[in-house]
């Protein structure tokens, strides 16, 4: 811009000193085109709208596209026009994202780009940056983005018969020893109505066809509380696989939430691991039932992180399970199962619940343990399986 300005000074002093006609004239032309390349690069950018369209979650190995809208609102087009969008390592599909395109007036133009997710994490893509200049070179213009977009990986949902378990491994599903509450999403037929019987229970359908009032009869519900532990002692895991094997750890737990929670069970979870968001312990959630829970526990196990001091899991599980009533399941996701903590996973079952340890790491001693859980009325398993390991390894 200064170049151009000097030279341009420098030719018209130069014409008014020999009296060149034509130098005049190639100062008034290249000045003018000049002048307008200002105006008209300025113009159209501060007129361009941007909007990014990108999924808020997506689950790992999973690929997303993103769009990135352009609206051009002036009626002066953009020859050329080089998009450079900021992409975390950890979703990049391809090296670089840069392109150019070009947009006419009054025009709209979508351009599309593909995410990667490899790894479960909070994400945060952008901000975008765009360049753009006239024909000649004369004037260029840039815009950055002023804030980004957020995408959430869950971690990678594992069918439970991919787990390796014994297939009648007791997730919560129990026979109550006591009769419980009636559960309105559990419908055991209709009834005739009875006098006192609220008008919300009536099946309105099921009167019309009948000619007669009929309500609903409700089963009781015998869906008992599942409560998961997830151990992220980072010393507790084998160091020379500690990002693979807590990766599993993870996967396994949010596999477990995800299919009781479409088993409509009650689940909750609690972790010694660290939440980035505070820098402190995550917080517990309590056991709850729904889709939405289900996305809240996906993810806090999106953005769960190692904890490199965090209490040994016998030490910290007590005060975490106190609370559970009588009947609920408790199962520990933990790379290594002591003899510590298997006598307070004892207690918890001797306070009524079903207790499941998950193994999810090669344990020495995991024939002897599983024998003396067994006796203790604690149900010892292994996840782990080599080729899921060896995937997470590669990536």
């Amino acid at each position: 811009m200064n170049n151009i300005f000097w030279a341009l000074l420098i030719l018209f002093a130069l014409a008014a000193l020999v009296r060149m006609d034509w130098a005049y004239y190639l100062v008034y032309v290249v000045g003018g085109v000049w002048v307008f390349s200002h105006w008209w690069i300025r113009r159209s950018l501060a007129h361009l709208r941007i909007a990014r369209r990108i999924p808020q979650y997506a689950f790992t190995n999973e690929q997303v596209t993103v769009q990135i809208e352009i609206d051009n609102l002036a009626w002066l087009p953009l020859p050329w026009l080089q998009l450079q969008e900021a992409v975390p390592l950890d979703l990049k599909d391809r090296d670089d994202y840069r392109t150019v395109v070009s947009i006419g007036g009054r025009s709209h133009i979508v351009h599309e780009y593909r995410l990667y997710c490899r790894r479960r994490g909070y994400y945060t893509v952008g901000p975008l940056n765009l360049r753009t200049s006239d024909l000649f070179g004369f004037v260029e213009a840039r815009w950055e983005e002023n804030g980004s977009s957020e995408l959430i990986v869950y971690p990678m949902i594992v069918p439970l018969e991919r787990l390796g378990l014994p297939s009648r491994m007791p997730f919560g599903a129990l026979a109550a020893r006591r009769q419980l509450d009636e559960d309105p999403a559990r419908m055991g037929g209709v009834r005739q109505y009875a006098s006192g019987d609220s008008l919300r229970r009536i099946h309105w359908k099921a009167t019309a066809h009948e000619d007669k009032l009929l309500v609903k009869k409700l089963q009781p519900s015998q869906e008992l509380p599942l409560f998961l532990v997830l151990d992220l002692d980072r010393n507790a895991y084998p160091q020379r696989a500690v990002i693979g094997v807590s990766e599993w750890a993870i996967s396994v737990t949010a596999s477990v939430a995800g299919h009781m929670s479409e088993q409509r069970q009650a689940v909750g979870v609690s972790s010694n691991g660290l939440d980035p968001l505070s820098d402190e312990l995550v917080a517990t959630i309590a056991p709850r039932t729904g889709r939405d829970h289900l996305m809240s526990i996906w993810r806090l196990l999106a953005r769960v992180q190692l904890n490199p001091d965090a209490p040994s899991l016998a030490s910290w599980l007590p005060a975490h399970t106190a609370d559970l009533p009588w009947g609920a399941t408790l199962v520990v996701v933990t790379p290594h199962l002591s003899e510590e903590a298997l006598w307070v996973l004892h207690n918890a079952y001797r306070r009524g619940s079903n207790v499941i340890a998950l193994i999810c790491a090669s344990q020495l001693d995991f024939r002897t343990i599983q024998a003396r859980g067994r006796r203790l009325g604690v149900q010892v398993a292994s996840t782990i399986w080599e080729s899921e390991l060896q995937a997470l390894a590669n990536k």
